[in-house]
């Protein structure tokens, strides 16, 4: 008996063939679409145009070719970077969401900056950021960085200067020089307490003292 032989079905080698080429295509097509937008948020001490430099996409390169983990590799390269969250966002749309350190004052004997990290930067055109006006030892000062960082940047802003004003029976008192012409002592344990500073203002009637936050929480009307 004679075995038939299969006809080969072109038709459907055919519509294969078309199917991979347009599979092709498409996927080239994809990996050659450029990024579209880059939004860059909660930065305070870089530009947007700084932030897209340093990540290397200025060029707003291939969208799909794009590395998130390159990019924040290079962005905690900045000193003021802590971290960095970069997603994908339909429409070709890149989000960088950085996470800087914050900034808390100005040393003035050293003409730079300390920051969340007990770091100190020089940097330019730093603002809203009070003023050390004398020394403090550094063991008080990193705890009394470790603690200012928890106070909203809001209240931070609020103060002009500090100045380390130790007792005899507290080594860890400051008295910070408010912009609306207040003046508060406070001891590093209730440095927390600043972040009702507000609420407590309102309380005085408009009224200009010295508020007493290491102990007894009372305030002086100023004569």
């Amino acid at each position: 008996m004679k075995r038939r032989k299969k006809k080969l079905n072109f038709k459907r080698i055919l519509i294969f063939i078309l199917i991979i080429l347009f599979l092709v295509i498409l996927v080239v097509y994809l990996l050659n679409i450029k990024t579209k937008n880059i939004i860059i948020l909660n930065n305070d001490y870089y530009t947007d145009e700084e932030v897209i430099e340093k990540s290397n996409i200025q060029d707003y390169p291939k969208f799909l070719l794009l590395s998130k983990s390159k990019i924040r590799k290079k962005l905690k390269q900045l000193d003021l970077i802590e971290d960095a969250t970069i997603t994908k966002r339909f429409g070709s749309i890149l989000e960088i969401d950085v996470k800087e350190k914050k900034i808390l004052y100005y040393v003035r004997s050293k003409d730079k900056y300390m920051a969340s990290d007990n770091e100190l930067y020089d940097l330019d055109n730093v603002i809203g950021v009070p003023t050390l006006i004398n020394y403090v030892p550094d063991n008080i000062e990193s705890s009394f960085v470790k603690e200012l960082s928890k106070i909203d940047k809001n209240i931070i802003s609020l103060i002009s200067e500090i100045e380390y004003a130790k007792t005899t029976y507290d080594e860890k008192r400051f008295l910070l020089y408010m912009n609306d012409g207040n003046e508060v002592y406070v001891t590093i344990t209730k440095l927390d307490l600043l972040n009702k500073y507000i609420d407590i203002v309102k309380k005085l009637d408009n009224k200009n003292g010295i508020l007493y936050l290491d102990s007894g929480n009372y305030f002086e009307i100023k004569k």
